[in-house]
């Protein structure tokens, strides 16, 4: 996996470099919007990390630039406290994610792990319907988030050409948030942090993905056996802390769909992704 780290503090920039580094992936760095423009243009990354207040070009900028030249490229973009409204921005201008400000080992190397996993999908020897187009058809997925990828480029696969390739990116980031949460939260119980669980009935249990497509929207509705989650609370929260981490990943989903829409206990979501207008 090819990153750019786009940032104007060099305290900040060097920690970011070495995290990246110490994961073994290629690392490219430019102290402005404006230089990581031209190295974006040399390399064609496949993640970008950017601070949102630079000189010569702030990250917002950037980021507009960014998407007339790559609808795939995942843009995580970083934020300082107090500046919530920027961070909300980005995201409408299609950022994938933010971080906060002091930007952490915790926070920054599950993003970076989960997002080489969708770059580098792997091939999996496990046999899937075949893939053409259909209008509605239901999988089940185990409980183990190495199969999440596999999972996910293959579902993608299946929307054919409905979508273009910012669509299909919004999905494929979308997905993987919901299938690890249906998972670890849903059918695993276990919290941010934890260990995972050693319970064999726990670790039996499936996440049942159901797919249909009408003619303008492809929908997925995904529902695993646990207990579901307050999901109201989790918004009241997003809406008091919008930076805060818990439940980032389902606001970050609420932009990457068209709609998004829990069951009334929890443990089932309905995400709809309109068909692309190019």
């Amino acid at each position: 996996m090819k990153v750019l780290i786009v940032e104007d503090d060099k305290p900040s920039r060097g920690f970011m470099k070495d995290t990246v580094e110490s994961q073994g992936f290629e690392t490219h760095v430019a102290e402005n919007g404006l230089l990581g423009l031209e190295v974006f243009k040399q390399i064609n990354p496949h993640l970008v990390l950017s601070d949102i207040q630079m000189p010569e070009m702030d990250g917002l900028q950037l980021l507009e630039e960014i998407r007339k030249l790559s609808p795939n490229a995942i843009v995580v973009m970083v934020t300082a406290f107090g500046c919530e409204e920027y961070a909300m921005k980005a995201m409408e201008l299609r950022a994938n994610n933010y971080l906060k400000k002091p930007v952490r080992h915790s926070e920054l190397l599950p993003l970076l792990t989960k997002y080489a996993s969708l770059i580098d999908a792997p091939a999996s020897s496990e046999k899937k319907p075949e893939i053409k187009k259909k209008t509605s058809f239901t999988i089940k997925l185990d409980s183990d988030v190495e199969k999440v990828p596999d999972m996910v480029d293959w579902l993608v696969k299946t929307t054919g050409s409905l979508l273009d390739e910012s669509g299909r990116l919004d999905v494929k980031l979308g997905l993987t948030e919901l299938l690890i949460n249906a998972i670890e939260h849903g059918n695993l119980g276990r919290n941010e942090g934890e260990k995972p669980v050693n319970d064999f009935l726990l670790s039996s249990r499936k996440v049942a993905i159901e797919y249909k497509t009408g003619d303008s929207y492809c929908e997925w509705i995904i529902t695993d056996e646990g207990n579901g989650f307050d999901w109201k609370s989790f918004l009241s929260r997003l809406d008091a802390d919008p930076l805060g981490q818990e439940g980032k990943g389902l606001l970050c989903c609420k932009f990457h769909f068209s709609e998004l829409e829990f069951n009334s206990s929890g443990n089932s979501v309905r995400a709809r992704k309109n068909e692309s207008s190019g």
